[in-house]
């Protein structure tokens, strides 16, 4: 039984706590009040210069060679990349554009020679009945 109400008072107090109107067997404690901190600005930070003549004296003709050859690969890989984005999206509304025109147009054709098999067809019935009589 005490567990019962030791569980219903957590309850009650987690109810409470999310209650938009006071109880009145509510007391507040301004301790578990939460206070804003003062706001403060960063300091600007940039980083330091770095001079790379420095850097590339210290580096072997190997190091440079391998340094120019990844530099290389990165950027043609993302040009690369972003040049074929581009084209496929290009490709993709001329083709939408071109294959929506063919449609268009086979519909168009299909049309006409359904019409005309379906005149062919009744004229030729209505010869048929006229031979008959």
């Amino acid at each position: 039984m005490d567990k019962d109400r030791e569980l219903a008072g957590k309850v009650d107090a987690l109810l409470g706590r999310h209650s938009t109107s006071p109880r009145p067997a509510d007391t507040i404690d301004d301790r578990n009040v939460p206070v804003l901190t003062e706001l403060i600005n960063a300091p600007t930070w940039e980083p330091a210069p770095v001079d790379t003549a420095d850097i590339l004296k210290q580096l072997s003709e190997p190091e440079v060679d391998a340094l120019s050859q990844e530099i290389f690969t990165r950027v043609y890989g993302k040009l690369d990349r972003e040049l074929a984005n581009k084209l496929e999206d290009r490709i993709a509304a001329q083709l939408a554009t071109q294959i929506n025109l063919a449609i268009t147009n086979v519909i168009t054709d299909m049309r006409q020679e359904i019409a005309n098999e379906i005149g062919d067809a009744v004229n030729a019935a209505l010869a048929d009945k006229l031979r008959q009589k």
